[in-house]
């Protein structure tokens, strides 16, 4: 009479052990290295996504929202124009904004943000990626009440040092269109620099 095998032997188990260990290790090595890449491109659509808060309480509120970036950190600050007919251009910091914190700049580094074209308070100009002398300070960018705005370039890296690429945010001033593109180190250094 045959008899049939319930179980499995002490050498099966250990094998079966051994090489889900392997593959719990091969995929915490390959998780943490996805998700180390992706702060770029978080960071880049969440900053995104606050160019177009900026632009829709601008509108909603009917005051000038200035976005300014800190010299030292790279954060951002938000100011409005709390009172445009007695004290027009007077921006104070707009403490009862809602999405400030929604953006996370502990993810990236902010290297230059520029007005391009037209600009209520100046005229300048920029090149491509790596462009640009951080020297003078990021532009601060100010959104009207009819939903136009600056049109600015700003460029951000990961906080990461293993990520080299950069992200450039674009915000059209006139039609409010933001694009981020990413590009590899041999992009950004193939870049012409900005124009003085």
């Amino acid at each position: 009479m045959l008899r049939s095998r319930y179980g499995f032997t002490l050498i099966e188990m250990l094998l079966a052990l051994a090489i889900m260990g392997l593959l719990l290790g091969a995929l915490a090595v390959n998780w943490s290295a996805l998700s180390g890449g992706r702060g770029l491109e978080e960071g880049a659509a969440r900053l995104e996504t606050a160019l177009r808060m900026a632009r829709a309480d601008a509108a909603n509120l009917g005051r000038r929202i200035r976005l300014a970036f800190d010299e030292t950190d790279g954060k951002f600050i938000v100011f409005w124009e709390a009172n445009p007919l007695a004290e027009p251009g007077r921006f104070t910091e707009y403490t009862a904004c809602t999405w400030d914190d929604f953006v996370l700049m502990d993810r990236i580094r902010l290297h230059r943000c520029e007005l391009v074209g037209l600009s209520l308070y100046q005229v300048v100009k920029m090149g491509g990626p790596g462009g640009g002398d951080i020297g003078a300070g990021p532009a601060p960018i100010t959104f009207e009440p009819d939903g136009s705005s600056d049109s600015a370039v700003i460029e951000v890296s990961a906080v990461d040092e293993r990520d080299a690429r950069h992200a450039v945010i674009e915000l059209e001033g006139l039609t409010g269109t933001v694009t981020s593109t990413v590009f590899v180190p041999e992009e950004v250094a193939s870049q012409p620099a900005a124009a003085p």
